[in-house]
């Protein structure tokens, strides 16, 4: 490592700390009625986490230089096996006539797996790009909400009949255009 390099690595943790060191001082401070912002709900919304995320990656670059721009496999594909579509409840419908995996399509977060009256069991995944996806008309998943995943690990499996997809971008639900791109980008990557 150059030595520009280990100090600004070293830069980086002290933000870091910094940072971490005020959200604990403005907490205790809201605590004992000190000040009225609530820390918490500034700090830890999703909004403002990717916003402070963002904020970090201005301030000390997003290491492009670092990446590598590899071919990966595919993820996912038999998502793209549906025979037909239709609107849903904000989302749409694919029907499928054989059992599929439903795979995730990059890193990213469970945020919620249940039953839902209009889609049945359900489960949403936050993706590391601030897109969220929901699934439902699942047959199966084991997995809690807050559960990391990585890419192309299994997060539910379907049977034939229809499945529930909605695609969340940007605080917007992605119209069918949308959704049909999106899907053929992050299947065939």
């Amino acid at each position: 490592m150059r030595m520009d390099e280990v100090v600004n690595k070293k830069w980086k943790w002290i933000a870091a700390f910094v940072l971490c060191a005020l959200v604990l001082t403005g907490t205790q401070l809201q605590e004992r009625e000190q000040i009225n912002i609530d820390v918490k709900k500034v700090v830890y919304s999703s909004e403002d986490l990717s916003m402070m995320r963002n904020l970090l990656r201005n301030v000390f670059g997003d290491e492009q230089g670092t990446k590598i721009t590899v071919s990966s496999e595919t993820v996912n594909q038999e998502l793209l096996s549906f025979v037909a579509i239709k609107p849903y409840d904000s989302g749409y419908l694919l029907t499928f006539e054989k059992t599929i995996p439903i795979l995730a399509i990059e890193n990213g977060l469970v945020v919620y797996t249940g039953h839902s009256k209009t889609t049945g069991k359900t489960i949403s995944v936050f993706y590391e790009d601030d897109t969220t996806v929901t699934y439902g008309n699942v047959d199966s998943f084991s997995l809690l909400p807050y559960t990391s995943i990585e890419r192309g690990s299994t997060i539910a499996n379907k049977e034939p009949g229809d499945l529930y997809i909605k695609i969340e971008m940007d605080g917007k639900d992605l119209n069918l255009e949308q959704t049909l791109q999106w899907m053929k980008e992050h299947t065939q990557s």
